[in-house]
């Protein structure tokens, strides 16, 4: 668990809120976190709403799920940083044995900005090499 949590530490920072391509290598036969999302209000530092995900496009050679977790934020939330939050973490399990590339896609749901109540949809694509 101490795992999870630094690794999703160390990617929350770099997974943003807009359509991307995410691309990551992970070690067979083993569960890897990719990625994890959050929101937080920039003027108060307090969490806001858990982004919610679904697959939109399920991979060919594995299994993804979610999993809501705490983590602190990273020195790149400023003022904020430290601070606790929920997040929704990406996991992927690849099949047993299986090496090779791997492609899936999945949506989310997250408040639009602090203090609003447009919310936004996002779809991300992940590119995984299984090594």
């Amino acid at each position: 668990m101490r795992f999870l949590i630094a690794a999703i530490s160390a990617l929350a920072a770099t997974t943003v809120a807009s359509a991307e391509t995410v691309r990551r290598e992970v070690p067979a036969n083993k569960v890897s976190v990719l990625g994890a999302n959050s929101t937080f209000n920039k003027s108060t530092c307090l969490p806001g709403e858990i982004p919610q995900y679904k697959v939109t496009k399920a991979p060919k050679h594995g299994e993804v799920s979610f999993r809501t977790v705490s983590y602190k934020l990273s020195e790149s939330a400023g003022r904020c940083a430290g601070k606790p939050v929920k997040a929704t973490a990406v996991v992927y399990k690849p099949k047993r044995g299986y090496k090779g590339e791997d492609t899936f896609k999945v949506g989310f749901t997250m408040q639009r900005y602090s203090n609003a109540a447009g919310i936004r949809w996002v779809q991300d694509t992940y590119k995984i090499t299984v090594k």
